[in-house]
């Protein structure tokens, strides 16, 4: 067991450390680091102690990156349903502007002078109070829409911060562990949950 694989191995425990660059975590880098230097001064110790604790940090990065992106799956999947719960709303608010400018751009199709300006009159008139009530209207559902996505948001960050700190939790204590084996002590069994499947 010489130290290029001790090298490698700790190269691949380091995906740990960020996993996949989302994470900035000093704490954890600080223990890969002391692990390092553990391997090099007791590097009888390293083969046995990696054996245990190595695919138990993969796990756990394994494990994180299936949180994180179920965080992400999760509030995707609800904001396409926002989506289409306000996708009617946004149509009839369309059509009602298309409908208003419509009345409008048909006084552009009268011969005459006279009749054509008071048919702007008397229409830019009248659309101006329909456009007010859309206004009104179109204000009320965007506070709606604000806060469902708000909801939403927040549902998702405390997905994120569950699944970010049973990451740090989880690889800091394995970490210390690992330190603890390479300094001599005997390695402990890993949880159930990172045991290894028969």
């Amino acid at each position: 067991f010489d130290m290029t694989s001790t090298c490698s191995l700790l190269l691949l425990l380091g995906l740990a450390i960020a996993v996949q660059g989302k994470l900035h975590l000093p704490k954890i880098k600080l223990l890969q680091q002391q692990s390092q230097a553990l391997s090099e001064k007791n590097p009888k110790n390293t083969p046995a102690c990696f054996t245990v604790y190595k695919p138990q940090l993969d796990r756990i990065a394994s494990q994180y990156e299936t949180d994180y992106t179920k965080c992400s799956s999760t509030y995707n999947q609800q904001a396409a349903l926002e989506d289409a719960k306000w996708q009617g709303a946004r149509n009839q608010f369309e059509f009602k502007g298309q409908q208003s400018c419509r009345t409008i751009n048909d006084c552009s199709t009268i011969v005459g002078f006279v009749e054509t300006f008071e048919c702007y009159a008397y229409a830019g008139s009248e659309q101006s109070k329909f456009m007010y009530t859309i206004s009104a209207d179109a204000s009320e559902v965007a506070v709606e829409i604000k806060e469902d996505y708000r909801l939403i948001e927040s549902s998702k960050t405390i997905c994120v911060n569950n699944a970010e700190r049973a990451y740090v939790e989880n690889t800091t204590n394995t970490y210390e562990k690992l330190n603890s084996c390479l300094i001599g002590n005997e390695p402990q069994s890993p949880p159930a949950e990172y045991a290894t499947t028969p």
